[in-house]
């Protein structure tokens, strides 16, 4: 059997697309964004705890939501959990060690009501949801 060139380039492009066994298979992952900070950013921040980071990188998850907006009816509490634990508003991030900092995600009020599962209905602004290179 005889391919042309063309259908050569064709073969290849197909395959490179689908992927070729087990290698080419990759985990997604998530790539920098207003409401999330990579392991990449992290490292190449200077800082000495979790709150340094996030000041630098990301300052308005430190920062209520504006007097007269729609949602300060709402606490401006920002709450925070690390690997899944609340440790409690943004103060408790000072005593995590920047050097254990994975990865960095914001959620609104309105979302971390749905995605994290003990908000329940405390009144919150938003939450910061911390992986830290401990998890296994």
């Amino acid at each position: 059997m005889s391919l042309s060139k063309n259908g050569i380039v064709t073969l290849l492009a197909v395959t490179t697309a689908l992927g070729c066994g087990p290698r080419s298979r990759s985990v997604a992952t998530k790539t920098s964004s207003p409401d999330y900070v990579t392991g990449i950013e992290i490292a190449a921040t200077p800082a000495l705890n979790a709150y340094d980071l996030i000041a630098r990188l990301r300052p308005r998850w430190l920062k209520p939501l504006p007097a007269g907006s729609l949602r300060s009816v709402r606490s401006q509490v920002i709450l925070v959990y690390v690997d899944g634990v609340k440790i409690g508003p943004t103060d408790g991030l000072r005593s995590i060690s920047a050097a254990s900092v994975k990865t960095m995600q914001y959620y609104d009020a309105a979302r971390a009501a749905t995605v994290i599962h003990d908000v329940g209905s405390e009144p919150i602004a938003g939450a910061i949801v911390i992986t830290t290179t401990q998890v296994q």
